[in-house]
């Protein structure tokens, strides 16, 4: 998550809801190659699909995390337009995510409708990969600060791709070299607003259970309401588990893509967004997500070598494009033909 300061603006997460019990990897301790981190990260990838990164006492880190707080300041203002201007943003799924989204757009796993406001920035526009898009003012005012926080976000991504080469015994840069930072990809920073609530209506489903589709995710917030389903588990509101913000911190998590490109070695996790818990829920829940997606002419193609399982005779290769097959997959969702579930993973491996 950013720094304290943002965390000094809410009401503290109270201490009497069931939580995940992710682990949390020193980045600092990955950037000097430590082995033992390097295992706990990749037995967290493995098991839940999730871990807290921990920036502090890293340069870098410390860069990222005020990147982050930008991003922050920036969700503010973007959302702070009036309704008619950010619907002139509206984006047009499933082919295009970029811009504008209304709450109430989604189906949520109890039949109702999400009560989630984001607004998708494409990494391409902000980089010059592509013709640029005119986004809401707020956006291109800041293209600076959103560039800086792509890049910075994309190094940290890297260090972390990096040591999952290393422990699925892949040749260095395999995992990075699918999502450059100068190629055509669907990668994206999310901005995302759940309002406030003046009478919460807590365990109100905000964004529904879902897996996120590309490799990975580093999602930056201050406010609670994030929830996990552990793996083996009945979707059943008593065993969700809330993941607990902490300052210093930002949350990873596996994508669909990287599990199948892995044999299902790592997992991608159902997880949700709810009423945030305790008088959290009296104040705006604000959250930032870089979303990694590989190089859309990238393949869905399995891997080969290492710990990577290869493709049985009795199973076929995804032999689709990137951008083809994650097409097909988010059409499948919106029309109810694939209800998202956990995916891959298991036990740590020695």
């Amino acid at each position: 998550m950013p720094t304290a300061k943002y965390f000094d603006q809410v009401p503290a997460f109270p201490p009497d809801v069931p939580l995940a019990s992710l682990p949390k990897v020193s980045f600092p301790a990955l950037q000097k190659n430590s082995d033992a981190e390097s295992k706990r990260l990749f037995d967290a990838c493995r098991e839940w699909g999730f871990f807290l990164l921990d920036l502090k006492d890293s340069n870098e880190g410390e860069i990222m995390l005020h990147d982050a707080g930008n991003m922050f300041d920036l969700t503010a203002e973007t959302f702070a337009l009036d309704q008619a201007t950010l619907d002139s943003y509206a984006y047009k799924p499933p082919h295009d995510l970029t811009g504008y989204k209304q709450k109430g757009k989604l189906k949520t796993d109890d039949g109702k409708t999400d009560c989630m406001e984001l607004y998708s920035i494409k990494q391409d526009d902000m980089l010059g990969n592509c013709p640029p898009r005119m986004n809401a003012s707020p956006i291109e005012s800041k293209r600076s600060d959103i560039r800086r926080f792509i890049q910075d976000a994309n190094s940290v991504a890297n260090v972390v791709l990096a040591h999952l080469d290393k422990r699925l015994g892949l040749q260095a840069g395999t995992l990075s070299a699918l999502s450059p930072l100068d190629q055509i990809s669907e990668t994206s920073v999310r901005l995302l607003l759940r309002q406030s609530q003046a009478s919460p209506q807590y365990n109100c489903i905000s964004l529904g259970g879902h897996t996120d589709i590309g490799t990975l995710t580093i999602l930056f917030n201050a406010v609670g309401g994030l929830q996990i389903l552990p793996a083996g588990h009945e979707n059943t509101m008593a065993n969700w588990r809330y993941v607990k913000p902490e300052a210093g911190c930002a949350i990873v998590n596996i994508g669909d893509t990287i599990v199948e490109w892995t044999g299902g070695l790592l997992r991608s996790s159902l997880h949700r967004v709810i009423t945030a818990p305790g008088d959290q829920a009296l104040v705006p829940r604000t959250s930032v997500a870089y979303l990694v997606r590989p190089r859309s002419d990238a393949s869905m193609r399995r891997l080969h070598g290492g710990l990577i399982p290869p493709v049985r005779p009795d199973q076929e290769d995804e032999l689709r494009p990137v951008n083809e097959w994650a097409a097909w997959r988010t059409t499948q969702i919106i029309r109810g033909e694939l209800k998202p579930h956990t995916r891959g993973g298991g036990k740590a491996l020695d």
